[in-house]
């Protein structure tokens, strides 16, 4: 609990200093020098008296005022120097963005890692070496231009600077916004496990997602992860399961990855979410964000295509889920606006004339009141739109289609994912797209991506219910 606690300075510094500071690192000390941290952003760098109209001093030892965080983006050969200078000025936190240590696999580069492992440990907490650091909007630590400037309840722990940077980015288009972000690469110092146990108890974290590529102290992950994940979603990525991967991921941040059946097996007993891809990863999240939990594996695909409905519902059934017959009731219902001719009133539901002539609402109402449906996935495939009273405009139809879709999963608790087909025209699509997260309602790509969602958050629950 002590070094939980000592994170806080972590992410929230008084001050940082950029050591090595360049146009090429202006991505990270720009977007801090104009927020939160404005005239707290120090520049080091003997060769510049002035960088981008900021000044630049020759050593961080130079700076009068005290430094709580630094950033080092030098060669790894000067990291060394630049750490006992660290230390001299007293600063608590160093980032190490800096490659060219283990990950290489030569034996040079190897032995500089243990060296600067050496110099920092009981002196200075390090991130890193090789990573992309802390996104902290809170506190206004950025490492990239355009992360969003206001918080959210996801955090999410990477190894993977890359994965770091995307998530934050695509995820903005997403309506996925973030309490803490970090990417700590080579891990000499803090890891995984530390970071994930202090967002475990972090009050503006209410989601965990984690990239890994591998861990040095697995006894330490398995019971910060079993704890955390108690408390918490925690939506676990690994990267290196295959022969092939891990060699990969030696090579990206030299890590050790054990046999994928290991990793399998570690979180289904500490009750994490194991997904597969960035995707999955990122989808799941999204539910989790959005959504009520299943009450089981009972959902229901509402369509405008019979021959799709079928594929999609082999796809749902691949993942876990069950695609049951809707009650009689439910059907008699349906029977009374939907035409029997070139439609299909069973489940998977072929209703495109819901779609053409404005009444999906109803029909989409039908539906969840059944109780045989635990979830729904609604496939907007726009492609032709009747107007008909009294839906004036597709924006108005599209608009009550989501406040209904909205009304549901709140009042009846049922997940209600949108899919919005790669058929339906680029302009009608980011309509659909913008007015559906408008209403607080998870997009997806595709039937399957949205039901792979549905049955995490499903196992999720199960698991949670179950302790």
């Amino acid at each position: 609990m002590e070094k939980v606690n000592e994170l806080e300075e972590v992410f929230y510094p008084k001050s940082v200093a950029i050591i090595g500071a360049s146009v090429e690192s202006s991505p990270f000390f720009l977007p801090m020098s104009k927020g939160k941290l404005k005239g707290k952003v120090f520049l080091v760098n003997p060769k510049y008296e002035e960088l981008l109209g900021m000044k630049c001093y020759p050593s961080i030892l130079d700076i009068p005022d005290p430094i709580h965080y630094a950033i080092m983006a030098v060669p790894a050969k000067v990291v060394l120097d630049a750490i006992k200078e660290c230390i001299k000025k007293g600063v608590k936190t160093a980032h190490i963005f800096s490659s060219g240590f283990s990950e290489t696999g030569e034996k040079y580069r190897i032995e500089l890692e243990k060296e600067l492992t050496k110099i920092s440990k009981g002196k200075i907490r390090v991130i890193g070496p090789n990573c992309m650091g802390v996104y902290c909007p809170d506190s206004g630590l950025y490492f990239i231009e355009g992360q969003p400037e206001e918080s959210g309840p996801v955090g999410f722990v990477s190894q993977s600077g890359t994965f770091a940077v995307d998530l934050t980015t695509m995820g903005k288009s997403r309506d996925i916004r973030f309490s803490k972000v970090v990417s700590y690469g080579n891990a000499i110092d803090l890891d995984s496990s530390d970071f994930i146990a202090y967002l475990g108890e972090d009050p503006k974290t209410k989601i965990i997602v984690t990239y890994i590529e591998g861990v040095k102290d697995g006894r330490k992950f398995f019971n910060v992860l079993k704890k955390v994940a108690r408390k918490k979603p925690v939506i676990a990525l690994k990267g290196g399961r295959t022969k092939e991967g891990a060699r990969a991921a030696s090579s990206h941040t030299g890590a050790l990855a054990g046999p994928k059946e290991i990793w399998e097996a570690l979180f289904k007993q500490t009750g994490a979410i194991s997904v597969k891809s960035f995707e999955e990863l990122e989808d799941t999240t999204l539910a989790f964000l959005y959504s009520p939990f299943p009450k089981g594996r009972k959902t229901s695909i509402i369509s405008v295509s019979g021959g799709l409905s079928v594929v999609e519902t082999d796809s749902c059934v691949e993942v876990g889920l069950e695609i049951p017959q809707f009650s009689d009731d439910t059907i008699e219902r349906l029977k009374e606006i939907i035409p029997i001719a070139g439609t299909s009133v069973k489940n998977p539901l072929d209703a495109w004339p819901a779609f053409v002539y404005g009444m999906l609402p109803d029909v989409i109402s039908i539906v969840a009141s059944d109780e045989n449906i635990n979830s729904i996935i609604l496939e907007m495939r726009m492609v032709r739109f009747s107007p008909t009273a009294p839906f004036a405009t597709l924006e108005d139809f599209i608009k009550a289609v989501a406040e209904k879709c909205h009304s549901i999963r709140d009042q009846l608790k049922k997940p209600m994912m949108i899919s919005i087909s790669t058929y339906t025209p680029p302009e009608i699509a980011y309509k659909c797209q913008v007015t559906f997260q408008n209403a607080d309602l998870p997009v997806y790509s595709s039937i399957q991506r949205a039901a792979k969602a549905i049955f995490n958050l499903y196992t999720y629950n199960c698991r949670q219910m179950r302790e």
